[in-house]
């Protein structure tokens, strides 16, 4: 029986540079583009924006490097607001502005909806206004412009505003409830492809760590866990539980591939787009991971 392939890209903000470096080592290795090897790709906050990347404009991994290196992508992407940088470290309003994002969207993925799509989508979002998660796939209705749902997929609380869109509806990142995807994608694909066996890979784009006096912490309240980044904290441990749940469901049809950053001296913050130096570093972690892993994402991508 010939298998279905789900490619599952973790949030992580600029880190996604790690992402695309693996999935880059993965097309020269192959021959083949990202694009034509899954059947579906599912993505979350910054891995929701390589997902519409790849498929509404079929661009390799390693185009869309350059995109970011050479067209300064992030950069158009992630603009500071220009006066009042005390009022982006007190935290009162958010760090980037929303309509240099939404117009560098607008003028990557153009006019391109869901309906244009030839392959499967799996974008999650945070619906402010159902207060509850949705699942952006090609069947979603209206039939969204995929510049609005990459817009809303990156639009990371504290740093963007929400993001109103052709519904009327208010979203925000869908990494606030599922930063890993993959296995609501996989459960997803079994629905579209019933008859089929169904194989995952899923990438993340490096475990944050944190180091908490805990003498210290005795004294902490709301603020003081909040400045020490207890929110992420929990959100990483939910996802490494996940990750270890899918894994003990799926077995050998699911290969995951992360690590935490501390391991390869790289900053924690996902806010580093004019970085030159993080970013060379993101791409070398991503091809030392692919290293690492080569023998195992062969033996992921035999045919059945």
């Amino acid at each position: 029986m010939h298998s279905k392939t789900i490619l599952s890209l973790d949030g992580g903000g600029s880190h996604l540079l790690i992402q695309l470096s693996v999935l880059a080592c993965l097309e020269e290795d192959t021959g083949v583009a990202t694009y034509d090897l899954f059947d579906l790709i599912a993505g979350s906050s910054s891995g929701g924006l390589i997902t519409c990347l790849i498929l509404g404009r079929q661009l390799s991994a390693q185009r869309i490097i350059e995109k970011i290196l050479q067209e300064k992508l992030l950069e158009k992407i992630m603009t500071e607001h220009r006066f009042g940088r005390l009022l982006n470290r007190l935290q009162v309003r958010p760090k980037y502005q929303g309509i240099p994002k939404k117009l560098a969207l607008q003028n990557e993925l153009g006019d391109l909806k869901l309906s244009s799509l030839d392959k499967q989508i799996f974008i999650p979002c945070f619906n402010l206004n159902q207060d509850q998660l949705e699942i952006f796939t090609n069947d979603s209705q209206p039939d969204f412009l995929l510049s609005e749902i990459a817009d809303a997929c990156t639009a990371a609380p504290s740093y963007y505003p929400p993001v109103q869109m052709q519904d009327g509806g208010w979203r925000i990142d869908g990494g606030v409830g599922m930063n890993n995807p993959g296995f609501n994608a996989y459960l997803y694909a079994q629905r579209c492809w019933s008859q089929h066996r169904i194989k995952l890979l899923s990438i993340g784009s490096g475990w944050r760590s944190f180091a908490i006096n805990g003498t210290k912490a005795c004294g902490y309240g709301g603020v003081q866990w909040s400045a020490q980044g207890i929110a992420s904290i929990i959100l990483r441990e939910k996802m490494m539980t996940n990750v270890k749940t899918t894994a003990e469901i799926l077995g050998d049809q699911v290969l995951y591939i992360n690590h935490h950053l501390k391991d390869y001296d790289m900053p924690d913050h996902m806010d580093s787009a004019n970085n030159a130096v993080v970013q060379q570093k993101a791409l070398d972690i991503g091809q030392r991971w692919y290293a690492l892993h080569r023998g195992q994402i062969q033996q992921w991508l035999q045919p059945e």
